[in-house]
């Protein structure tokens, strides 16, 4: 591990009082994902500053797609042009989010005179901001519930790669040490075969440079769907599914990474065991962002 450098201070917006937020656990397949109007997103997705350990990674890619030709993520036929990740066309029906987003959440908001969304501005997080790269519409929630769900395993270097091009400069400025994917429970991790939080970190890790901690935050519970449980039952009912796990002397700053955020009562009972861990400062990263419910 290099030597940590002093940080910058970093300004958070205040929001309300003490935490009151909800979650549904980990859910299943969920149908009743927003549909949002997708805008055009450019088809390039080059990741700068590639050394030779992506070109290698690279290399490895194109020959397997030969022998194994990559599926889109969106429409799930085989990647036209060949030795891409996603189909061009494909790729216009994800929603990337774009500004103005809550500073807390990275939800987008309506107007640029506001700093916060309804939800950030009714709770306080202990993490210091988050990051999402999508929108969380139909197509999203298809493609994601594929990667759950149905072993899809391989959608997740696109959207690691996506993460590192749309969200890597914002990432970087956050000086963090480590990503730390959000865990699953065991008994999930050998149905799938894998964590996707862990996978989509790793690719991210990769293409930044960063280094992926998964041991530094663990699971010892399958959190059910918990809709009838009140705000301050859920939060507690998530602390209790979580656990810090080996934690370097220096690791004072990480970026929490998971699928979805919806509430953010995930993000925030991992920030709490991390902090409460010696961790200094948690920041969080999510595939797709729920609109505000």
């Amino acid at each position: 591990m290099t030597k940590i450098h002093p940080r910058p201070e970093i300004s958070r917006p205040l929001a309300s009082t003490l935490v009151q937020v909800s979650d549904t656990g980990e859910p299943e397949p969920d149908s009743s994902a927003s549909s949002q109007q997708a805008p055009p997103a450019p088809a390039s997705t080059e990741v700068p500053q590639r050394g030779p350990q992506n070109d290698r990674t690279d290399v490895k890619q194109r020959l397997l797609s030969l022998l194994f030709p990559r599926r889109c993520p969106v429409c799930e036929d085989i990647v036209t042009p060949r030795g891409a990740l996603i189909c061009p066309d494909c790729e216009r029906q994800l929603h990337f989010l774009s500004e103005p987003t809550c500073q807390i959440c990275g939800r987008e908001i309506l107007s640029e005179e506001e700093e916060l969304c309804e939800n950030c501005k009714r709770h306080r997080f202990l993490f210091v901001r988050s990051l999402a790269l999508l929108g969380y519409n139909d197509v999203a929630a298809r493609s994601i519930s594929r990667i759950k769900y149905t072993g899809a395993r391989e959608f997740l270097d696109y959207y690691g790669r996506a993460a590192a091009v749309r969200c890597g400069a914002q990432i970087q400025r956050m000086a963090v040490d480590a990503l730390v994917p959000v865990p699953v429970h065991a008994s999930r991790r050998r149905k799938r075969g894998y964590n996707q939080a862990e996978v989509l970190a790793e690719v991210m890790g990769r293409e930044l440079g960063i280094p992926v901690y998964s041991a530094a935050l663990l699971r010892n519970k399958k959190t059910a769907a918990s809709k009838e449980l009140n705000a301050a039952e859920r939060l507690k009912n998530l602390m209790s599914a979580f656990y810090a796990g080996t934690i370097p002397v220096d690791l004072h700053r990480v970026l929490l990474v998971d699928d979805i955020f919806t509430t953010g009562a995930t993000m925030e009972a991992c920030t709490r065991v991390l902090l409460q861990a010696g961790v200094q400062e948690v920041y969080c990263f999510a595939l797709a962002i729920r609109s505000e419910r």
